[in-house]
């Protein structure tokens, strides 16, 4: 059971996130449990006092960060979703994002999305950097640094998702594989995700 006080804590978590993420977790909600599955989900967010608006949150809007990890944390709970479910979530993200269809359709290259995947990172968030390095193009290969953020778990799991999505969006039709590898929760210093062909 998710605990107001918490919730209230996590809200609290300095940043800002463009409100495009809630319409995200809306689309997932209603392609997976339909319109009964957004209400319920609705009610619980009104029983423990959070203030998202899956139907009317603005796209370009921002809004609280904690926000962005307390709707994953009621998804979960409301669902009794596990973390691989959190992770599909993320990896079906982007399929519904205009701004990703729109990065794809001038950036058709693995080289050249890795290379502007940092800017798209602050086009969303106003905490944490993102880097790419060790780019190969010839066997596909990254990694990616998401430094300077410290939310929740869950969103290691989210971005573990939503990452191998972007990714394979530049493998013309190739299965990808992204793994946290290292993670700023675990103790390191920040999160790395590394980018593979899937075997």
């Amino acid at each position: 059971m998710l605990d107001k006080n918490e919730l209230q804590k996590i809200i609290n978590i300095p940043g800002e996130v463009k409100g495009v993420v809630f319409q995200t977790d809306a689309n997932f909600i209603l392609q997976n449990k339909g319109e009964a599955g957004l209400k319920q989900l609705e009610e619980q967010a009104k029983i423990l006092d959070l203030p998202i608006n899956y139907r009317e949150t603005s796209a370009l809007k921002t809004y609280p960060i904690g926000l962005r990890v307390a709707s994953l944390l009621l998804i979960k709970d409301t669902f009794n979703f596990n973390d691989e479910e959190i992770r599909r979530m993320g990896y079906e993200a982007p399929k519904t994002s205009f701004v990703v269809k729109l990065l794809m359709k001038f950036l058709v290259s693995f080289a050249k999305l890795m290379k502007e995947v940092p800017g798209y990172w602050s086009e969303h968030y106003t905490v944490g950097s993102l880097e790419s390095i060790n780019i190969n193009d010839e066997r596909k290969e990254a990694s990616i640094y998401l430094r300077d953020i410290m939310i929740h778990p869950i969103f290691c799991r989210y971005l573990e998702g939503y990452f191998e999505k972007i990714y394979e969006l530049s493998l013309a039709g190739k299965k990808g594989d992204c793994k946290e590898i290292e993670c700023a929760f675990s103790g390191a210093t920040s999160h790395h995700y590394e980018l593979k062909l899937k075997q």
